[in-house]
C-alpha cells in the first residue's frame, strides 16, 4: 500500500483495470508491467535508506547466500527487477545465471548494475512472464522470487510456482518469499503513526481496505483506496500447502526481522556500529526460525527443494532458452 492516504476529489475511474474487479492473468501482466517500468527507480531504492530497509534487505541477502552455499550450474531469478541480489547470484551460479522480469527498464538497470562484476559474462535478461518461463524442463539447479512475486500473482500464484517447479531439476532448490496479513497491516499502521495519517485510517478501516484484508487475505485492484494492484496475502501454513501442492518440500523458513521490523529506532542505533549490527542479524535470524514467529515481522522466506519428476511443458510455444536469445532483449 502506499505510504500516504488520500481520497479523490471525484468518482472517476483512473486508467487501467477496472478497480475491485477480479483481473484476468493478462490484465494484470501488462498492468504491473506499467507500473514496475515506472517505478524502476524506486524498486531499487527498496532496501537503502532506513535502516530497517537495510535490514530486511541484509536479512534476505544471508538468508538467499546460506541456501546456495553448494555451487549451481543454472540459477534462474524471477522478478528480480533493478537486479537487488543479482551479485549473489552472479557468484552462486557456476555456468549460467538467467534474470527473467516482466517490466523491462528493471532487466536494463539490473544489467547496467552488473557490468564489470565477476561473474557477468554468465548472465542472461529475459523479458517474459513468471507464468510462462522460456525456459527447457528440468534444467534450473536454482530459482529465486523474492520481493513478492507470488503474492503480485495474486490468484495466478499456484500457476506461477508449478511453471517454476517445470524448469527445475528434481532436487533443484527454490528461494521464495511471502507477504503475511499481520506484516502487511502492521506495516500500514507505523507508517500511519509516523507519517500523521493514523486516526484517518483507524476512523474508516473499511474504506482503506483493512477490513477486506484481513478477512479474506486478498486486496483487490483499487487505487482510489491505496490498493495499486491484486495482491495475495499468506500465512506460513498457507503458504508451506501451496509449495507442497505444486511440487516442493520445505526445507527452511524465516521470518524477516521479527523484533525490529516495524520499530525504526531498533535498527537505527543498532546501525551505528558494526558490532551491534551484527548482533542485531544474529538475534533477528535465529527469533525469526522460532514456532510460531513466522507470520510476524516484514513477512517471511522459504526455501524447499523440488521433489519428484518434472511436469512436461505445458505448450510447444515456450521455446528453448539460449544465450543468443536472452542476451537480445
Amino acid at each position: 500500500m502506499p505510504a500516504a492516504p488520500t481520497r479523490p476529489r471525484t468518482a472517476t475511474t483512473p486508467a487501467g483495470p477496472r478497480p475491485g474487479r477480479p483481473q484476468t492473468a493478462s490484465v494484470r501482466r501488462r498492468h504491473l508491467r506499467r507500473q514496475f517500468d515506472a517505478g524502476a527507480g524506486a524498486e531499487a531504492r527498496r532496501y537503502r535508506g532506513e535502516a530497517r530497509r537495510r535490514l530486511r534487505g541484509a536479512l534476505r541477502e544471508r538468508f538467499l547466500a546460506a541456501q546456495l552455499v553448494r555451487p549451481v550450474r543454472l540459477v534462474v531469478e524471477v522478478g528480480g527487477g533493478p537486479g537487488r541480489f543479482t551479485p549473489t547470484l552472479l557468484g552462486a551460479a557456476s555456468e549460467r545465471y538467467v534474470a527473467v522480469d516482466l517490466a523491462r527498464e528493471g532487466l536494463r538497470r539490473a544489467r547496467r548494475a552488473s557490468r564489470g562484476a565477476p561473474g557477468a559474462e554468465r548472465a542472461a535478461w529475459v523479458q517474459a512472464a513468471a507464468e510462462r518461463l522460456p525456459l527447457a524442463t528440468g534444467r534450473a539447479d536454482a530459482a529465486v522470487l523474492l520481493g513478492n512475486i507470488v503474492s503480485m500473482a495474486s490468484t495466478d500464484g499456484p500457476t506461477l510456482l508449478r511453471e517454476v517447479a517445470r524448469v527445475l531439476r528434481p532436487g533443484g532448490r527454490i528461494i521464495v518469499d511471502f507477504a503475511s496479513v499481520p506484516s502487511a497491516i502492521q506495516e500500514f499502521l507505523t507508517l500511519g503513526a509516523e507519517r500523521g495519517f493514523l486516526l484517518r485510517v483507524l476512523r474508516d478501516p473499511r474504506y482503506y481496505l483493512l477490513d477486506e484484508v484481513i478477512a479474506t487475505g486478498r486486496q483487490p485492484y483499487d487505487p482510489r483506496r491505496l490498493a495499486r494492484w491484486e495482491f495475495r496475502f499468506y500465512a506460513y501454513a498457507e503458504a508451506a500447502a501451496l509449495l507442497r501442492r505444486t511440487g516442493f518440500r520445505v526445507v527452511d523458513a524465516m521470518a524477516i526481522a521479527p523484533l525490529s521490523a516495524h520499530h525504526a529506532g531498533i535498527a537505527r542505533r543498532a546501525a551505528r556500529e558494526r558490532p551491534t549490527w551484527a548482533t542485531l542479524l544474529r538475534l533477528e535470524e535465529a527469533i525469526g526460525r522460532r514456532p510460531g514467529v513466522l507470520d510476524t515481522g516484514h513477512g517471511f522466506v522459504v526455501a524447499a527443494v523440488r521433489t519428484g519428476r518434472a511436469p512436461r511443458r505445458a505448450s510447444r510455444r515456450r521455446a528453448r532458452l539460449t544465450a543468443t536469445a536472452a542476451d537480445r532483449r
